[in-house]
């Protein structure tokens, strides 16, 4: 994080955004899986960008607010944040118009990856964000922007050092990250998407959309999980 960029984190943090702070990320050994078809692949950005029949997943514009998107704008990438449904079907009409530009194969060469953020808060802050929905606990966060930008930013460096660095290649065991054992490598874990794990530009053609979504937590103790998603068109 650059130095300006801390500091404008750490007004927010003082003006009252939730203390959440990045811890690292786990890629599962499921966490690739194939798109086969141009309906499942509308179906999924539908989902991620909470439109259509999937605009229903937005029970509190809080949290929706808190979740980042990928953008491409007359042939510009950028990344928002989109809390407004009018704003999240703009995206998704650009992404499709990207998609059709870039004309996905759906044998096999269209592959969505989901990663999981791994984030700590405090016991007493976590309490502070509890919340009674429907007769049930939950829980809302508020981010500032900068914060936001922050930690999308962490996230995406720590997935890309995993490529690299198999010193901090790691495995999950009920939550937790864990050292992977030596002789567990990239080829072990992922199979034939070891070289999508390494980010290898030889396999990968272009990133279709990719998002982090904040409205989706699971919270296990005093550590918050969120997902990450990536689609990749493949060579």
């Amino acid at each position: 994080m650059s130095k300006d960029l801390k500091t404008l984190v750490a007004k927010e943090l003082e003006k009252g955004s939730t203390p959440l702070m990045f811890d690292s990320v786990i890629v599962p050994p499921e966490g690739f899986r194939e798109i086969d078809s141009r309906e499942r692949l509308l179906n999924v950005l539908q989902y991620l960008l909470r439109v259509k029949e999937h605009r229903k997943l937005i029970w509190n514009d809080t949290l929706s607010a808190n979740n980042v998107y990928m953008d491409v704008f007359l042939g510009k990438t950028d990344f928002h944040r989109a809390a407004l449904i009018t704003r999240r079907e703009e995206i998704y009409q650009h992404i499709n118009w990207y998609g059709g530009k870039l004309k996905p194969d759906y044998n096999g060469k269209t592959v969505i990856e989901t990663d999981v953020c791994a984030f700590s808060i405090t016991e007493d802050e976590l309490e502070k964000c509890k919340k009674n929905y429907d007769g049930k606990e939950a829980y809302s966060f508020y981010f500032g922007k900068y914060q936001i930008r922050s930690l999308y930013a962490d996230c995406l460096d720590y997935r890309k050092n995993m490529a690299w660095d198999e010193d901090i290649f790691r495995a999950t065991d009920e939550g937790t990250q864990q050292a992977a054992p030596e002789h567990k490598s990239p080829e072990a874990t992922y199979g034939k998407y070891s070289e999508l794990f390494r980010l290898n530009d030889d396999v990968i053609r272009a990133v279709l959309f990719q998002c982090l979504l904040l409205d989706d937590l699971r919270i296990e103790g005093n550590t918050v999980f969120a997902n990450l998603y990536t689609i990749y068109l493949l060579r």
